[in-house]
């Protein structure tokens, strides 16, 4: 049900022969001895690490932007109070510690051993807090901090509020160890559930999944994924797609200029990061009333939280913003986000922790926000994303990415990610989770009840996490472009309300 869920058959074929860059960590022959602090004569594990690795410990930004690390911030709450220190630790050296993109050091392009031993005192850490909303809080500083890279770089937080509160578990994991998906896959031993199986009760594509999971994912499903890809049909139709899904980083231009974005001129070459972001939940949506929509006009899940996202941002810039474009009903507005993709990459069953890896496209989309009707905007919304459905546009996406990775110096790519990102006034990440609540850890843990991605980032991120039956979704935004974010988040529930009352079926 997350975006990658559309495209996955269509890219797991063609973007397979594209991909140029390294996703996997090779042995380097250099050992060493450890330092004498960890007392032990043992070698220095010492591997190198692999290109898209290696690019987010170096920096994906222009240095000019001045840019946070790239880190992965996972937020789950509970209910009955978060697990244990040595529940979570005893689950980590079993299940993660062996994987070295887990007990190794980021060095210049290369995981280094340095820790004979899990630093437990470092890698997890318990904070009070005096209810749910100062975990918001809290959570809203630790965002902006970066890991210590003396450390291996991962740490969990334990944050604590006295019942009826719910307690939180805040991971930050570095980038460089892998990307949403593969992490789901390395956590899943450590995850229990009804059935047993976790990775069994995601509503992941077969393309993404583990060659093992295929048949009973396709049984939980009812024999269907996300649908048929989308055909480029027609001797022009395919290379047509090819080209624009190769150009697209050139062709694209600067989205109209709203209160809900920064002026152009701030924006060029490149926007940037002023170091203020606000993190705000939504309210949650329940997945019922998704599907309902998505039954009711033949479209998928992705495209009917877009067109609601779509449709809340529209009213926030018009109604609290005060935008004279938005609340016109003939502008023509250009208004565009970066949507990631997971593509399909090898995993090993009997060694989840070792296919970590980071896979993934970024894909720009239109979104119809100058469309003043809630049907109008779904309508637009399916369009834009069925353009990008077919296997050809997503190898000319992936081939020109591949292409400029093996070719160019960092410096290059720095600037063109800075100015293609600040061409655009949203990033949304949209991952499906299980659709059955999860305990965590298995042993010793206790059951998740709302799961979160926090990504503070150049543009204003909204991420979505789909689990147990609910929408789980956010912004971390500048303050200043969205002062009263839970606006925005009421506005996006009351949306669902808008798409469901439209009786025209698509």
């Amino acid at each position: 049900q997350a975006l990658s869920i559309r495209f996955a058959r269509c890219a797991s074929v063609p973007c397979r022969a594209w991909q140029m860059g390294t996703n996997s960590d090779s042995m380097d022959d250099v050992t060493q001895s450890l330092t004498a602090a960890d007392s032990s004569d043992a070698p220095l594990l010492r591997r190198q690490m692999s290109s898209m690795a290696a690019a987010f410990e170096a920096g994906t930004w222009d240095p000019e932007m001045k840019m946070l690390e790239p880190t992965v911030n996972l937020l789950a709450y509970y209910s009955r109070g978060a697990p244990s220190v040595d529940a979570l630790a005893d689950a980590m050296e079993k299940f993660m510690w062996p994987s070295h993109r887990f007990s190794c050091c980021m060095d210049n392009g290369y995981w280094v051993s340095k820790h004979a031993k899990m630093e437990r005192s470092y890698h997890f850490r318990e904070v009070e807090v005096a209810s749910e909303g100062a975990i918001d809080e809290w959570v809203q500083a630790a965002m902006m901090q970066a890991l210590d890279k003396n450390y291996p770089v991962w740490r969990v937080t334990i944050l604590r509020a006295p019942a009826p509160n719910r307690s939180a578990l805040f991971w930050q994991l570095h980038h460089s160890i892998g990307d949403g998906l593969s992490m789901l896959f390395a956590f899943s031993p450590m995850m229990g559930c009804a059935g047993g199986d976790p990775l069994a009760k995601i509503p992941l594509p077969s393309a993404l999944l583990p060659p093992e999971k295929r048949k009973a994912a396709a049984g939980a499903r009812g024999g269907g994924g996300g649908g048929k890809p989308a055909q480029a049909r027609g001797c022009c139709r395919a290379p047509c797609a090819f080209v624009r899904g190769a150009l697209t980083p050139a062709l694209v231009k600067h989205d109209t200029e709203l209160r809900i974005n920064p002026p152009v001129a701030q924006r060029s070459p490149f926007l940037p990061f002023n170091g203020r972001r606000a993190f705000t939940r939504f309210p949650r949506v329940k997945m019922d009333t998704v599907k309902s929509i998505k039954d009711q006009h033949s479209c998928s899940v992705n495209d009917v939280l877009m067109a609601a996202l779509t449709g809340a941002l529209r009213r926030y810039g018009a109604e609290v913003c005060g935008d004279p474009l938005l609340k016109s009903k003939s502008a023509r507005i250009d208004f565009k986000s970066m949507v990631m993709l997971a593509l399909p990459r090898p995993v090993d069953m009997g060694d989840l922790a070792g296919s970590l890896t980071n896979k993934m496209l970024f894909v720009s989309c239109p979104l119809p926000i100058d469309e003043p009707t809630a049907l109008g905007r779904l309508q637009r919304t399916i369009a834009a994303f069925a353009n990008m459905k077919s296997s050809a546009y997503i190898a000319g996406v992936a081939g020109l990415t591949d292409f400029v990775k093996g070719v160019a110096p960092t410096s290059v790519l720095q600037k063109t990610a800075s100015e293609t990102f600040s061409k655009h006034s949203l990033l949304v990440t949209n991952v499906p989770s299980t659709t059955v609540p999860i305990t965590f850890p298995k042993e010793g843990g206790e059951q998740v009840s709302e799961t979160h991605m926090v990504f503070p980032n150049v543009i204003p991120q909204v991420s979505i996490i789909t689990y147990n039956g609910f929408v789980n979704a956010n912004i971390v935004a500048d303050p200043e472009l969205f002062p009263t974010a839970e606006v925005l988040g009421e506005m996006f529930q009351q949306e669902f309300e808008a798409l469901a009352s439209c009786d025209l079926v698509l």
